[in-house]
């Protein structure tokens, strides 16, 4: 399971200038993140027919976690 968000500028650039997506798309706002790149958080997980499980450690998510880990 690998949920992220990337943020490539060439095409929100492109999409504000054609005037797509605006009612999905801050564009005002998505302008201090354009040039962040992106982060996508990569869990290892075995499925079953009785349910799942977690491979391996888990690692931080929530911002409380990760300003933790890197403090």
């Amino acid at each position: 399971m690998e949920p992220g968000i990337y943020f490539i500028p060439q095409l929100i650039d492109q999409w504000k200038a054609e005037g797509k997506f605006g009612e999905y798309i801050n564009y005002k706002k998505v302008e201090i993140w354009k040039d962040f790149g992106g982060i996508r958080i990569e869990d290892n997980v075995l499925i079953t027919e009785k349910g799942h499980k977690l491979l391996g450690k888990p690692i931080p998510k929530t911002v409380a976690e990760i300003e933790a880990t890197c403090s």
